[in-house]
Formats: C-alpha cells, structure tokens, sequence
C-alpha cells in the first residue's frame, strides 16, 4: 500500500452517458485540467497520483478499490454536469470505506451552480473549489496539513451541516501569468498514444495530443457558461506552448496537436509569435483550433497554413440572421460564409459547430440551418441540439420557451432535453440526422475521409466512426 497526500480522479463516464448511444467514434480525451493541479500539487512537494476512470474503463468499485491501495489524505474530484452523479458515487464510495479522507470537488459544474448542487445532491464533497483552481488547491492543501482556517482560503465553499447550506470564502482572482505554471503531469496519465483518441473527425495525425492554451471568453452567447474562466481572455506565451508541443513529440510521439481553447485565434500576436517559431525551427506538428468567423482574413490564415494548421473549427450555430441575434453570437450569415470560403481557398479544412432547437428557431429556421450546412465548404461539422447547461443564461430561461428536461445525466448534446416551442422530439430528431445523412454520404465527404487512410490503425478509427454514425442515425429514428 502506497501512501499519496492526494489522488486526482476523472469519474466513471461511459460512451452511452457521454453521447446518448453506444459507440467509440466520440473519441477519449486526457483530462488535462486535472493532470496540471497534479503537476502544481506535485511542484509544491505533495505526493500526487491521477486516476482517469474513463480512459482506463474503470467503474465506481474499481475506482474505490483502487483508492484503498493509494491511501490518501484527501481525493481531489472533477466533473462536469453529465459526470456530477458519478463523482457522487465515487465520492460516497471513498467515504465508506475510508471516512477519514478529504473529499475536494473541482470543475465546470460545480463552479456553475454551487448551491443547486448541494440542493440536489447533498454533502457528498468536504470543500468545493470555485472557479480556477491553480492557486486554491496549494492554499486549501496547505490549510489542511497546518490545521489552519479555512476562512483565509479564497475560492471554496463547504457545508454547513447546522445551518444545511454552503458557506462561501471570498472569490479568488483569475490567475494572469499562466506562464508560472508546470506543464501538465501527462506521465500521471494513462499512456497517451495507447488510451487517447480524439473524435474521428478531428485527426489527421495519429497519435494526437490536446492542449489547452488560454483562459477566459469575452462573448456573451446566451448558450454558454463562462463561471471557471470569466471574461477576461489570457493565455501562455508563445514560447511556452512551443515547449509543450516540443515535450509532447520528444516524451509521447505526438504528431498532431488539437487546441480546444474557446477561441485560440483571437491571441494574433501570440499565434503569430507561435506560427513563426513553428516555421523557423520545422517543427513537424499538425494543428487544428477553433475561431471566431470575424476575426479571420486571408493574411492570418496563410500564416497558419505555412506553421502546419489542418483544420479550423468555427462556432457556427445557426443559419439565419435572426436566431444569431437571439443568442447574442454577434456574428451574421455573410461573416460565416466569408470565413469558410476563405479558409477553404488558404488549404486549411473547414469545420463548423451547428446548434439546432434553440429558443425561438422555427422549423423554417433549421431548414436554412441545414441548407446553410450543405452549401458551405464544409470538410466536418458537429450538430447538436440546444443543451441548457447549468449556468448558461439560457438554462434560466428554456420553461419560457419550451419544455426543459433538466436531469443533469441528459445534459450531453445529444440528447434531446429543450423542445422549442412549436418544434418536437420528432423533428428535432429528424432533421438532425437528415443533416447527417445529407452531409457525410456525400462522395466529396467520404472521398476526403479515404485520403485521411493512411495507416491501419487510422482505418480502424475511421472505419468505427462510419459504423458509429449509422448506429447513431438509426437508434434516433427507432426512438
């Protein structure tokens, strides 16, 4: 038996949790925002361990077993709205068998509704660190082992049993050089060529590493939650993201690199620092990102295609005008059709994220969604229907538009939660995979996914990604 100050876990959560339906093509993703606490904790002297449950296919008792082995002081937890009822059961799993561990719950879903949460679901964590949690969890661990108040550290919340509510320390500030933290303790993780995938048709380089590289979205599109990172937009320094991408070749064999930033591109001067050291140095790594439409011009996107970019994914959302005005993404059919058509001239494929059944859209507007979808040069796209997730502004708004399933193990994208009023579970289903259908069994579409062949086990991803999207289109038609 060994003995850590603490373990960090990723929850159980299956492919049928995660996307609806039972398939592989959604890929397996590192927690990297639990693998960079690992790395600070490791930093500060504690000694850490790092459990993804779902990389590894471990259930609750295979996680609580496993825990017994480590014996830990404390058990950090992360999680996000699909994922909280299984930190739940993890936590109260650790608990039975070990009651003296310090239970910490960390992420996106707990940041975002704090209080709900603890409504919900009761005391099943000892602390909750709200919001970044880079500077909290040294000050919380540090607290802990000094037997000092809890009062002094910024950013948690814990229960009051007496009073049955959270008790709430002063928010911490957002963290602005992020170029003082340690690279992220992937030798913590499983190994990362052997148990990451990302989705099949975000690679074009196996094996494939993601990064995040920024913090903080300054837009105010009414689907989206921004509690963890708030608004004020950071990000590492050029130099900085080449030294991982260089220890991720040199340690992993990583060949390609996929940003998940909310918006990478809109650093220019970072990226442009970062695109040039690419070119000067030839360092042989492919990259995709995400962007806005309206920050893209034929200058920035040469730049990006000389440094190695693959791919850009655009937050497309809707085809009309109206709808985008409605959840506020400041953007227009014109800037989107820009975009694509001038990142398809620069040789750098073009995808795009596609939003149906949000509030107001009628049955004609998601027509002109699909039609705005077939006549783009598209090479991917991703199409989900409207999720109110916890925090969003329109989670506190869908009852006056619609009919709100807001069971937090729904809440994936996949599955059909909100219906609009005027719209169904029928058409919804219907139109996404005509969608689908319309989209992938075009002979461009798959004509481009044959080139992607280039090796065996790329086959075998692609070709389980094509069985996936048949099993998908016709488990919601049987529905």
């Amino acid at each position: 038996m060994e003995n850590f100050d603490i373990v960090f876990i990723t929850p159980p959560l299956s492919q049928k949790e995660r996307y609806g339906v039972k398939f592989t093509a959604g890929g397996q993703t590192p927690s990297t925002g639990i693998a960079l606490l690992a790395a600070i904790c490791r930093r500060a002297g504690y000694k850490v361990a790092l459990i993804d449950a779902p990389a590894l296919g471990m259930d609750v008792r295979a996680v609580a077993d496993k825990i017994l082995t480590m014996a830990p002081k404390y058990v950090g937890i992360t999680a996000v709205t699909i994922s909280v009822y299984n930190a739940k059961d993890v936590a109260l799993a650790i608990k039975a068998r070990a009651p003296g561990v310090k239970i910490i719950l960390g992420g996106a879903h707990i940041t975002a509704v704090p209080d709900e949460t603890f409504k919900r679901m009761g005391a099943f964590f000892d602390i909750a660190v709200i919001g970044e949690g880079d500077v909290t969890i040294i000050e919380l661990l540090d607290a802990f082992e000094n037997k000092k108040s809890l009062d002094k550290v910024n950013g948690i919340a814990y229960p009051d049993m007496a009073g049955g509510k959270l008790i709430f320390t002063s928010p911490r500030e957002m963290l602005i050089d992020l170029d003082s933290l340690p690279l992220p303790a992937w030798d913590l993780l499983p190994d990362l060529g052997k148990y990451y995938t990302p989705p099949a048709h975000a690679v074009t380089r196996f094996p494939a590493a993601l990064l995040v590289t920024s913090r903080g979205c300054p837009n105010s599109c009414t689907f989206c939650d921004n509690k963890v990172f708030g608004k004020k937009i950071r990000s590492y320094s050029a130099d900085y993201v080449v030294e991982m991408i260089k220890h991720l070749q040199k340690n992993y064999g990583i060949r390609e690199v996929q940003f998940r930033d909310d918006n990478f591109l809109v650093f220019k001067e970072m990226v442009a620092k970062f695109c040039n050291r690419l070119i000067e140095e030839k360092i042989d790594i492919a990259w995709n990102c995400t962007a806005r439409v309206d920050i893209i011009t034929p200058e920035y996107l040469s730049l990006l295609k000389k440094a190695g970019c693959q791919q850009i994914w655009y937050g497309i959302e809707s085809g009309t005008d109206r709808v985008l005005k409605v959840i506020r993404k400041n953007t227009t059919v014109e800037m989107i059709k820009r975009a694509v058509i001038l990142t398809k001239q620069a040789g750098i494929s073009p995808g795009g994220f596609f939003i149906i059944g949000l509030p107001t859209e009628t049955e004609e507007e998601i027509k002109a969604t699909i039609k705005l979808l077939l006549e783009l040069p598209l090479d991917e796209f991703n199409l989900s229907h409207l999720t109110p997730f916890p925090g969003s502004e329109i989670s506190a708004t869908a009852t006056q538009y619609g009919s709100f399933d807001d069971d937090w193990r729904k809440l994936n994208g996949w599955c059909t939660v909100f219906v609009a009023h005027g719209l169904s579970h029928k058409k919804l289903a219907y139109y996404s995979n005509l969608a689908h259908r319309k989209f992938y069994f075009r002979p461009r579409i798959i004509f481009n996914y044959i080139k992607k062949i280039k090796s065996l086990h790329a086959l075998r991803v692609y070709f389980v990604a094509f069985l996936a999207l048949l099993t998908w289109i016709s488990q919601k038609e049987r529905r």
